[in-house]
């Protein structure tokens, strides 16, 4: 009876939150999320009000009751009601699942204990009511200007995913701006941008069976991070949390040192979604798909009108740099859209700008948090992992197994592959995963001052 329970039901939830046909309770990474820091939270703070040995992290939290022991299976017993309380309230589908899954937990507890739970859980969920979570978050204001964000030429239909979920309270953060900033990503016609685009339109195009062993490689890469709201997988807040889970330190430290360091990483991550997503549509910048497609002149559409009002050529991107011209047809081998229910279906672009990488905000967000609470620095420490893309069960968009592949890499390496992984997929480019290290970075060294 810990926060691994907590843990592991919260993850379990995500997953199959992202199963099935049906719409998620908490869709995207975004709300994802959100709904783990609120559950670790309130499973946080019951235990740091009963025993004493954390510091809560909301001020306006109620007291024990008095006489109330402040023992390990007390704060336990609390910590384990308040993350359930949390848990249904935040995935009201899954009612019945949570209760099956957690019915052992608390026989025999204290009904103190549980009640006082539920009532930090409660404070929570209160403290969080009205923070911009439930604004519209899918749109069609898309751009027909060069560089801007449009449909997936695949899902001509698709619609924008949060596009207000940078106007989310933060958790830690006291301004997005100031506290995470990001500057802007390289113009259509610098060498920066040319070097990103030769890069891509090679690395992340779709024809893996024409790859030489290097591409192939990078596409298990990309494959091995994904997490795409994939059916069973859920979004990559819950891999991020499995690293950690496998981290040998994690497992060393005593229950509280587990608590605070899983309570951290899931905020740096909430943290992580907010901030990515604020510059996301505060730059609207294309994917590659749309960007290789519309590169020369004359391509995609256009906002610009002669005198009679018709619509004239496409510009294009305007890079005499490149060493690759574009191409009309290009595809990307895309995110993964594993475990497909009906099959075969088109692996995709996400329906959201690309600067900065969701992913490598919050890996970065994540794993920098983890180390600096384990007292090492990333490349201090090394984890053993298998990746649920490649657990010798999920399928590919083809309904194929994918083998089983365990890797060992330090953190720094988890951070770097991360982050990269988007490029070989060709759904981003490399300043993307670089601005989300940045912004991951900057938040990271936030939430552990909130957590010393």
């Amino acid at each position: 009876m810990t926060i691994l329970n907590i843990n592991d039901l919260a993850l379990k939830l995500v997953a199959k939150d992202f199963s099935g046909d049906r719409k998620p309770n908490n869709a995207g990474p975004t709300k994802t999320s959100r709904a783990l820091a609120i559950i670790h939270l309130a499973a946080h703070d019951a235990y740091a009000k009963v025993t004493g040995k954390l510091n809560p992290q909301l001020e306006t939290l109620p007291h024990p009751p008095k006489g109330m022991s402040n023992d390990e299976a007390t704060g336990n017993a609390a910590l384990v009601s308040a993350g359930i309380y949390a848990a249904q309230q935040l995935y009201p589908d899954f009612v019945q699942f949570i209760s099956t899954e957690t019915a052992q937990l608390n026989v025999g507890v204290d009904s103190g204990a549980l009640n006082y739970g539920k009532q930090v859980a409660v404070a929570w969920l209160n403290a969080r009511k009205n923070d911009n979570s439930d604004l519209p978050d899918l749109d069609s204001n898309y751009s027909p200007e060069p560089g801007r964000h449009r449909p997936d030429p695949v899902n001509p239909n698709q619609m924008t995913l949060g596009r207000t979920w940078g106007l989310v309270k933060p958790f830690v953060l006291c301004n997005v701006v100031t506290d995470a900033p990001l500057c802007k990503q390289p113009d259509l016609d610098s060498e920066e941008y040319a070097v990103a685009f030769d890069e891509v339109i090679e690395c992340g195009k779709s024809d893996i069976t024409q790859r030489n062993d290097d591409f192939r490689r990078k596409a298990v890469i990309g494959i091995f991070w994904g997490y795409d709201g994939a059916n069973l997988l859920g979004t990559p807040p819950r891999l991020y949390n499995q690293v950690v889970l496998e981290i040998p330190e994690f497992k060393a430290l005593p229950n509280s040192g587990k608590i605070k360091l899983l309570t951290a990483i899931n905020v740096a991550m909430a943290d992580a979604g907010i901030a990515a997503w604020h510059w996301k549509y505060a730059y609207d910048f294309w994917r590659p798909v749309v960007a290789i497609r519309e590169a020369e002149a004359g391509w995609g559409p256009s906002s610009d009108q002669d005198s009679d009002g018709n619509a004239l050529p496409a510009k294009g991107d305007g890079n005499i740099l490149r060493g690759k011209k574009g191409d009309p047809f290009w595809l990307p081998l895309g995110a993964p859209k594993s475990n497909p229910i009906t099959k075969p279906v088109d692996n995709f672009t996400p329906n959201f700008p690309a600067y900065p990488s969701g992913h490598a905000t919050f890996g970065s967000a994540c794993f920098e948090v983890a180390a600096a609470l384990l007292c090492k620095t990333p490349e201090e420490i090394f984890v053993n992992f298998v990746s649920d893309e490649f657990n010798g069960k999920t399928t590919d968009n083809t309904g194929a197994v994918r083998p089983r592949y365990e890797v060992t890499f330090t953190l720094r390496q988890a951070i770097e592959e991360n982050k990269i992984s988007r490029i070989y997929l060709g759904v981003h480019w490399n300043f993307d995963a670089t601005g989300g290290e940045i912004v991951g970075k900057a938040i990271a060294h936030k939430v552990v001052d909130a957590f010393k």
